[in-house]
């Protein structure tokens, strides 16, 4: 049953989302972006359905501060109009932080209502604990500060993210396999091999773990003034991480390529330099 949430008192003026990752070994900066890419996408997707107002709907989470040590992020909600805070926004907080405890809880403890979760979120939240996963002791926490007074929502350790994640990957199993012409929003794609011509189409292969972890699979980039932004210029292709829409290309049921459909930023990999 969907649980409903009321409107926060005009009082309250200071509503922020904490991720803290806390981490033993070194965190690999290509995890900790894929994985607050992927909060990001979930925030999105969460106040489109359940924002009480336009402004709510359309917000996007920033970040505030980010504290040195263990990874810890404040994340502030702002308008998409005007880019100042507004109290609206402390339900959507509180509701997403109340989403992600609802699914974690689920999946681990088997507690409440099973989620509704397309395949895309079931990857986006596998992802978003991945930082963790192979970090034995350390903990990925959720929690909502409220005018100085903090509520914790998620609090997981490596052992419980390998164990979610293999739940989810079992989930995603159970849904619908990739069909050719499946769109799939926001995936990482990482090149393993370039063809440094903006013509022709072939001689590019990419690496998109949404669709087949670790593959390198043929990439058509149709738009020319897309393609060259993305593979020429002064910086290598192959040291970064591309953020894009995909569609999926297949034959006899096997994915034998994608088509980027929109290209939105790129994100520096790390180098053994």
């Amino acid at each position: 049953m969907a649980k409903t949430f009321t409107y926060m008192p005009a009082e309250i003026k200071d509503v922020v989302l904490n991720i803290e990752i806390k981490n033993i070994e070194p965190l690999e900066l290509t995890e900790l972006t894929k994985s607050l890419i992927a909060v990001s996408n979930q925030y999105n997707r969460h106040s489109e359905k359940n924002g009480f107002s336009e402004s709510e709907r359309n917000a996007k989470l920033y970040v505030k501060k980010i504290e040195t040590g263990s990874v810890l992020l404040d994340l502030v909600e702002f308008g998409s109009v005007a880019v100042i805070p507004f109290i609206e926004g402390t339900n959507t907080i509180v509701s997403f932080a109340q989403f992600l405890k609802d699914s974690v809880g689920f999946f681990l403890e088997k507690k409440g209502d099973k989620p509704e979760l397309s395949v895309q979120d079931c990857k986006e939240l596998s992802q978003i604990v991945n930082p963790i996963a192979n970090d034995n002791s350390s903990q990925f926490n959720v929690n909502v500060t409220i005018n100085g007074n903090v509520t914790n929502y998620v609090s997981i350790d490596s052992n419980q993210s390998n164990e979610l994640q293999n739940i989810l990957k079992n989930e995603i199993k159970e849904k619908q396999e990739l069909k050719n012409g499946d769109i799939i929003e926001n995936a990482l794609m990482v090149f393993s091999q370039t063809k440094n011509q903006v013509s022709g189409k072939g001689g590019n292969k990419v690496i998109i773990d949404d669709a087949i972890p670790g593959k390198a699979i043929n990439v058509i980039i149709p738009d020319k003034k897309m393609k060259k932004e993305m593979i020429k210029g002064e910086y290598n292709p192959n040291n970064f991480a591309f953020q894009v829409d995909i569609k999926v290309k297949t034959s006899d049921s096997k994915i034998i390529a994608y088509e980027v459909l929109k290209f939105h930023e790129k994100f520096p990999l790390e180098t053994d330099s």
